[in-house]
């Protein structure tokens, strides 16, 4: 109570331009049952995580409390910057459900693999950072990175933060580096087809797997983390929002269906071929005497294009033959129709 009646005394005493913002920090206080006066440095940065806000209304409501405790006298809490807050949750995710679902979820195979990265993703961003689903669809690439083993996520103004654990399986920063290769494989190759080979081709996780942790190439396009995916297994590119001036993704309602579909038990397998859990074969549909396929082009291999352009040239040869004969018949019947047109409709 004495608490109270001195916040309520300093911020009649405050500047009127902090005493709003001093009263959402007492009010958050007392709801969280700590002290606002003096306000220990741990408080201030789960305040700050919990109440996210642009950062220069962060600062004004740290100016606030450093000018209230300058008011009572009281000591000032350490400097606190809004954009380098992090908040270590590795104690509730460790052992939760989320984690088990997520080391259950495949990240291999096709489409298996596909939905398995990102549901995983969605999963620890909600369980282990505690983000929003509004936060998690308007998350962009270049808001999260993995930095000396911890994930690091952009919620607001402030950076949350989940440190790796053993289980490669459902370690937040394996979970998310699992994802963030495969959009930057897409960079490189655009191709739904080249994505469902890989993922085909790769074997699935176990206790065992070792993760490298290795940095990530640099984003070619910002866009969305967390993208729809179709039956087809092509990724969405999100929807652009003119205010916010960048795409968000998967919408907070889908985030949050599928989020609790798999919380449930009831989250969908979506089976395909190649590792889903299980090892599958890969049925080969090509009649027995088909010409084997052409070894794929290796990036900077000279001696291959000129010989790919070698191909083509005997592969082409007579096309220019072929589109000359097209242009003389699509003249003849240009002649034709004119013909028809001044017989019907010309002057006689």
């Amino acid at each position: 109570m004495l608490e109270s009646v001195e916040a309520d005394r300093v911020r009649e005493l405050l500047p009127a331009r902090l005493r709003s913002r001093w009263g959402l920090f007492a009010d958050w206080c007392a709801g969280m049952g700590v002290s606002p006066l003096p306000a220990t440095r741990e408080t201030l940065i789960e305040f700050v995580r919990a109440n996210p806000a642009a950062l220069s209304t962060q600062r004004e409501r740290l100016a606030a409390v450093r000018a209230a405790h300058a008011i009572a006298a009281a000591p000032l809490p350490a400097k606190t910057e809004p954009v380098r807050v992090a908040a270590g949750s590795r104690d509730r995710w460790v052992g939760s459900p989320a984690a088990s679902v997520v080391a259950a979820l495949p990240s291999a195979g096709w489409p298996s693999g596909l939905f398995g990265r990102r549901d995983a993703l969605l999963l620890v961003l909600s369980g282990a950072l505690g983000l929003s689903y509004g936060q998690m669809e308007r998350l962009q690439r270049s808001q999260a990175r993995v930095v000396d083993r911890t994930l690091q996520v952009q919620a607001g103004s402030v950076w949350v933060s989940v440190p790796a654990e053993d289980d490669p399986r459902s370690c937040p920063a394996a979970v998310f580096l699992r994802w963030a290769r495969l959009l930057a494989y897409l960079d490189r190759w655009p191709s739904t087809s080249a994505v469902a080979s890989a993922l085909a081709k790769s074997q699935p996780l176990t206790r065992e797997s070792v993760e490298t942790y290795a940095p990530l190439p640099q984003v070619a396009r910002d866009g969305p983390l967390l993208v729809p995916i179709d039956r087809w297994g092509g990724l969405g590119m999100g929807r652009w929002q003119p205010h916010a001036h960048a795409r968000w993704g998967l919408r907070a309602a889908a985030i949050g269906e599928i989020v609790a579909t798999h919380l449930d038990g009831a989250g969908r397998r979506h089976d395909g071929w190649g590792w889903d859990g299980l090892p599958r074969d890969v049925i080969n549909d090509e009649p027995a005497d088909s010409p084997p396929e052409p070894p794929p082009l290796r990036e900077w291999d000279v001696a291959a294009g000129w010989q790919a352009r070698a191909d083509a040239q005997v592969h082409l040869s007579d096309v220019g033959d072929t589109l000359d004969e097209v242009e003389q018949e699509a003249e003849k019947l240009a002649a034709r129709i004119a013909a028809i047109l001044d017989g019907e409709y010309g002057v006689q």
